[in-house]
């Protein structure tokens, strides 16, 4: 049986429901764990008695002994609006912090469990700094970049790309009912740009595109897809912008990749030490790959509903071990 740690969110349930059609073929089962309905009862449960310890997982009032799980699929856990808009404030960060750290309990103390993936790989790889720095040493170009907290050093960076410059954030963190995109640094926001010293931020150069690429990597398998963002003046900067039902309003086809950039993803996701992770690339008009981000636990089911590419197939392998 395969333990999942996600949400209840539609996207997420449809995703999960996708994956485990294609496990019961399979002839292996999947249950979820849906951290956004911790308030509902689904939790995980931890206890010492004499000289045993025993961690549980409590779904729909079920309890399942970890043990008893060969495989941990480790999606997107959040808190439910209730505590993320917690009252008062002061004590979210720290409703945050004892979910976060009874999850990461089973991190180590299921290391050895089939993980998709290693929550412990992909904290490391969640890093966007170090996402660059790998990159450049892979080869990978990269935009012109400024990580900082220092609004006179963003102003020296944004007269040296003659405002061409775009602004976005160095780490996801959920905020209720907002979703913050990559956004173009214009003059007005010149003007209000000591802010920045409340929160480090990562400036970049605004690359000229032909078109996008999100490359969905599942175990051996790749699966590329061709992201019109251009045609359209409200994706043009960030194609997420326009979403739908487990869908983006952006035209979306199969490509395929030259051998040396497929050889350099799956270079990067063996020193990352991850199974699975979705890379972000923009494709210059020149033919330039230019490397934007890896999210090691990235949306793929719109990919699937798209391009009628196999993901799902391909995960439910990687998840009993074949992939």
């Amino acid at each position: 049986m395969i333990l999942t740690i996600g949400n209840s969110g539609a996207y997420e349930i449809d995703a999960f429901q996708c994956v485990l059609n294609e496990l019961c073929k399979r002839g292996v089962t999947a249950i979820m764990l849906k951290q956004d309905k911790c308030l509902q009862g689904d939790t995980l449960l931890y206890t010492v008695d004499g000289r045993e310890s025993r961690s549980c997982a409590i779904i729909d009032g079920q309890e399942y002994d970890i043990n008893d799980f060969e495989t941990i699929w480790y999606m997107k856990p959040y808190l439910p609006k209730e505590l993320l808009g917690f009252e008062p404030a002061k004590y979210r960060q720290m409703i945050h912090r004892q979910f976060y750290t009874l999850r990461e309990s089973l991190w180590s103390l299921f290391g050895n469990k089939n993980w998709i993936n290693d929550p412990w790989a992909m904290h490391k790889a969640d890093n966007k700094i170090y996402q660059m720095d790998l990159a450049l040493k892979l080869g990978f170009a990269v935009p012109k970049t400024l990580v900082t907290s220092d609004p006179d050093k963003v102003r020296e960076f944004y007269k040296m790309l003659k405002g061409r410059m775009i602004v976005k954030l160095l780490a996801a963190s959920p905020i209720l009912d907002e979703v913050i995109y990559t956004n173009l640094v214009t003059p007005e926001y010149m003007k209000q740009i000591d802010s920045v010293k409340f929160s480090p931020s990562i400036f970049q150069e605004c690359v000229l595109k032909d078109y996008e690429l999100r490359v969905t990597v599942v175990g051996d398998k790749i699966f590329p897809v061709k992201i019109y963002s251009q045609e359209d003046e409200g994706t043009t900067l960030d194609w997420r912008r326009k979403p739908s039902i487990n869908d983006f309003d952006v035209k979306m086809e199969k490509v395929s990749l030259p051998d040396t950039i497929t050889r350099k993803i799956f270079a990067y996701l063996e020193k990352l030490g991850l199974r699975y992770g979705s890379f972000d690339f923009i494709v210059t008009p020149d033919g330039d790959y230019v490397f934007l981000e890896i999210n090691p636990n990235g949306q793929w089911y719109f990919v699937q509903l798209r391009t009628e590419f196999q993901v799902a197939s391909a995960l439910a392998d990687l998840l009993i071990n074949k992939g």
